[in-house]
């Protein structure tokens, strides 16, 4: 019979943990057992890309930061300062939200802070340039009901309501993001209802309320294998009624390299049929943080005339560039998008670099 682990549901986290949600530049996650981290030729011309000389630097830029000296530290002082200066702000903010709802002790109590900056920039060849800035924070608060948590951040309105795995998300899939129409700030509050269940109700940009039952489960057919299965039911204003099924299968081949195969659907009253995406890909992790992937993607929906709206590849490759806590990651894809009205499909490659510091 298959094992299902005790995971929680993600962002809901006992003990009154504050999840600050918001996308994160084409990071995998959810590895097997192990601690693993669980391209078309139908005539078209290949073409030389434009974008193999900044990826040929900034991979050199990369390993030459991961073999910095101590004798460099006073230059790279004003990093340790920001980093500094971030998480002192961020410890003051929560230490203080904290005492709102009780008298015990924040440090002496278990609370904690931590999070992510991120920075990025992308640009795809058939939809321009484009940069974003992300911010993640992650903290346990002590005087918060450990079934109660709070949730706030800025992200894609429309992966948000459905609650889209970060996988396939506009960023992941180097696809650039508008600011403006795209993305919006959020906020509310979770009720973590059993084991794997948990009740969200929460309001984004313009007021517009949205309210979200979610079930998640982690089953292991083998020691080597994990299948992870979330079910979201979703109704929000402007986004109607429904539901979203993903399914993430993901086998250790070694101690470091994995094969994964992730499959998500959403069914609502705003889509035409089911949009579906899928990922299959193999990825190898050198050591902590630094990795390299591989994949095969493509996504669609099943009512339109153009059934698989984009295929393509995407490779990514991440490590440390200074100490353990500043990270950089470079992401190439080559797809090949048609629009529903287009006769044949389109080349197009894309770049994204991105850089994030831990605190």
């Amino acid at each position: 019979m298959p094992r299902s682990s005790n995971s929680g549901v993600h962002g809901c986290q006992p003990g009154g943990r504050l999840a600050v949600e918001c996308p994160v530049t084409a990071r995998a996650a959810g590895y097997p057992r192990a601690d693993i981290p669980p391209l078309h030729a139908d005539g078209y011309r290949m073409r030389r890309s434009p974008l193999l000389v900044p990826i040929l630097l900034l991979c050199a830029a990369l390993a030459h930061a991961s073999e910095e000296t101590e004798a460099e530290e006073p230059r790279q002082q004003w990093l340790h300062e920001t980093r500094e200066g971030t998480r002192d702000l961020t410890y003051w903010l929560v230490r203080n939200v904290d005492g709102w709802f009780g008298d015990k002790p924040f440090d002496d109590s278990g609370g904690q802070v931590g999070g992510r900056v991120q920075l990025g920039g992308l640009h795809r060849e058939d939809k321009g340039f484009k940069s974003s800035a992300r911010f993640r924070l992650d903290v346990t608060m002590p005087n918060v009901n450990e079934r109660v948590y709070l949730f706030v951040g800025r992200g894609a309105e429309d992966e948000l309501v459905q609650d889209q795995p970060e996988t396939f998300s506009r960023a992941q899939l180097l696809l650039p993001e508008d600011r403006d129409e795209d993305q919006t700030w959020f906020g509310g509050l979770g009720y973590h209802l059993r084991e794997h269940v948990d009740l969200r109700l929460g309001i984004r940009g313009g007021y517009k309320p949205y309210a979200q039952a979610r079930y998640r489960r982690v089953f292991w057919p083998t020691d080597a294998t994990t299948l992870d299965f979330r079910e979201t039911l979703f109704i929000a204003t402007g986004d109607g009624v429904g539901a979203t099924t993903s399914l993430d299968l993901a086998h250790a081949l070694t101690e470091r390299r994995a094969f994964r195969w992730r499959n998500s659907a959403t069914v609502s009253t705003e889509t035409r049929g089911a949009a579906w995406s899928t990922a299959l890909g193999i990825f190898h992790r050198f050591g902590p943080e630094q990795e390299i992937s591989l994949e095969a993607l493509a996504n669609g929906e099943t009512a339109r005339p153009v059934k698989v709206r984009e295929y393509g590849l995407r490779g990514t490759y991440r490590q440390p560039v200074y100490r353990d806590w500043m990270i950089g990651e470079v992401i190439l894809g080559h797809f090949w998008p048609r629009g529903d009205h287009e006769p044949d499909r389109r080349e197009a490659w894309a770049l994204g670099l991105g850089l994030e510091m831990v605190f």
